[in-house]
């Protein structure tokens, strides 16, 4: 852990963290085009030869396919050896993929320092072959400085290259950058709702579950933009149908809230099934801390609807259940909601 504090302003129902795990710094998935997903594929036994005959006669693009071969059978070594080879020749993939197993410690000792200076010459690169990972390096290079992994920690670097790496919210440029802006303005430190509602709203055009999910929230409660229940309804629905735990503890509260007390008890207790978040991050792709949160939520209101008897047969002793479940799940949310129930909000 990064040592950085996650923080939750109860009068703004977004996650506030950014994801403080060193390993997700440079594994930011970077796609191309077809040939380029291709590349990231072991090679058979036929086009193995072709391809380390080519690369031993110094060609640079199958120098940088067998070193991700080597890499994908587990040959560190060799994967590390001919993508050195490629990246001397220029290559930025090569450096890029370096740069990842540097700082990770993938098949070798992680050197933080080392990866954060082969992400700068990524990002200093000038061949227009690889601009595509331009944006990748700078969003990596945000986060390494965030978490004060390989570079002194300031949040006014970081800012600097996520917004270099979010383009504006140019499909072109990062979706991941652009959605940790988005978390980046609701900190208390740095808070802006305005600016938070602008980035969230471009990740999620460009495809960012975790920010389709918190747009979601800041159209139902007016956070950085006018109240639009019709609005919040579409993208916790559209999230939710995506796999997003966060969106869907927040369908509930929408339900609740609706007094549609059926269908929150439905959806509280399918999403209070989660069981490994770990499984569920993997699986949906999002930050375990959404998760935590969203699971945490439709824990705590299905305990609720057991409690009043509100959508589902009342059953006391499950409630306390759900309760606890709700308490273990994400202390911060579940004390906020005990807090509006004492306050009769809930």
């Amino acid at each position: 852990s990064s040592g950085i504090n996650a923080e939750y302003g109860a009068e703004v129902e977004v996650p506030l963290t950014l994801g403080a795990i060193k390993t997700q710094v440079v594994t930011e998935t970077v796609t191309e085009s077809t040939s380029s997903q291709q590349n990231e594929l072991k090679l058979d036994n036929e086009t193995f030869e072709k391809v380390k005959s080519l690369a031993q006669q110094g060609h640079t693009k199958s120098q940088f396919r067998l070193g991700i071969h080597y890499i994908q059978i587990e040959d560190y070594g060799q994967g590390m050896r001919w993508l050195e080879r490629a990246s001397s020749m220029g290559d930025m993939q090569a450096l890029f993929k370096l740069a990842a197993m540097h700082y990770d410690g993938v098949g070798t000792l992680p050197n933080l320092t080392k990866g954060v200076e082969m992400l700068k010459e990524v990002a200093a690169g000038t061949d227009p072959v690889f601009q595509y990972l331009i944006p990748h390096a700078h969003y990596n290079l945000g986060m390494a400085a965030f978490m004060g992994f390989g570079m002194k920690q300031s949040d006014e670097v970081a800012e600097h290259y996520w917004l270099l790496a979010g383009k504006e919210g140019d499909p072109d440029g990062s979706t991941a950058a652009q959605s940790q802006l988005g978390m980046f303005y609701t900190r208390r430190d740095t808070k802006d709702v305005r600016k938070a509602f602008y980035w969230h709203y471009f990740a999620a055009e460009n495809g960012s579950l975790e920010s389709k999910g918190a747009l979601g929230v800041m159209y139902y409660r007016g956070i950085g933009c006018a109240p639009d229940k019709e609005l919040a309804f579409k993208s916790l629905c559209e999230a939710s149908e995506q796999g997003s735990l966060f969106a869907q503890g927040n369908l509930v509260v929408y339900y609740y809230e609706s007094r549609l007390f059926t269908r929150a008890a439905h959806c509280a207790w399918s999403v209070a099934q989660t069981e490994s978040l770990e499984e569920a991050a993997e699986k949906s792709g999002c930050l375990i801390e959404y998760i935590r949160r969203g699971v945490a939520l439709g824990c705590f209101y299905y305990a609720r609807c057991l409690y009043t008897g509100k959508g589902v047969q009342k059953n006391e002793n499950e409630a306390h259940k759900y309760f606890a479940k709700a308490m273990a799940t994400c202390s911060e949310t579940a004390a906020e909601l005990n807090q509006k129930l004492k306050n009769d909000e809930l």
